[in-house]
């Protein structure tokens, strides 16, 4: 997975430099719309390599690769400087082996869904002024995950005008919360006077031990307001 991943990185960067030295070119003949004081708002997707993890003490997990999905606003305090926040979602399908706390040998394997959610702050800087503008960016954020494996069995009980005693079971599932930060580079391109595309590649950290990081392909479109 990791050799994989790494080739999948490369290939991305330089698809991208390539894209911005042709955007360079004809960059004296192309007048980018004013971006300074203008809010922008983003529909966003992340696609995400799949992944494996090796707790080095029996347990492992492999996740398979994704689509996800999220959506941003920004304001532009400058030509080149945006500010702004995102939340972003997907549902990873994943394959887990668990071992015995006392036998290591002793393991079992399941698969399920897990799904996150992150909301965070986000901050991009653009370079130059043609259609095509690579830029850098950075987000700091939380991010929230649910393992859809089911937990304890509660019931709750309330006295209802019509019905009398009613009692309703519902269950939990285990989950984590986690600061995640990250770091990406890419290329926008003004498609428009008012509309715009971002692709790049992030990578991304946080605190959960099975999934301690992560890289992400992402496509952005986008519109000046």
């Amino acid at each position: 997975g990791g050799k994989g991943e790494i080739m999948n990185c490369r290939s991305c960067i330089l698809l991208l430099l390539v894209v911005a030295s042709a955007g360079l070119a004809q960059a004296g003949s192309y007048v980018a719309p004013p971006r300074a004081e203008r809010w922008e708002f983003t529909l966003q997707t992340r696609y995400a390599w799949s992944q494996n993890f090796d707790t080095g003490r029996g347990t492992s997990v492999d996740f398979e690769d994704d689509l996800g999905w999220g959506f941003g606003f920004g304001y532009n305090v400058t030509e080149q400087l945006n500010l702004g926040f995102a939340i972003a979602w997907r549902s990873l399908h994943y394959t887990a082996t668990a071992a015995s706390a006392t036998d290591p040998t002793d393991t079992r394997t399941y698969g399920n869904v897990l799904d996150t959610s992150t909301l965070g702050l986000t901050g991009d800087y653009t370079f130059g002024r043609g259609r095509f503008k690579p830029y850098l960016a950075g987000n700091l954020g939380w991010m929230l995950v649910n393992t859809n494996i089911v937990g304890d069995v509660d019931v709750g009980c309330w006295y209802d005008p019509f019905l009398g005693y009613v009692c309703t079971g519902y269950t939990s599932t285990y989950g984590k919360d986690a600061f995640t930060y990250g770091l990406g580079l890419g290329l926008r391109v003004d498609l428009s006077s008012a509309a715009f595309l971002r692709v790049g590649w992030d990578h991304n950290w946080n605190d959960l031990d099975a999934m301690d990081s992560n890289d992400l392909l992402r496509v952005d479109l986008g519109f000046l307001m």
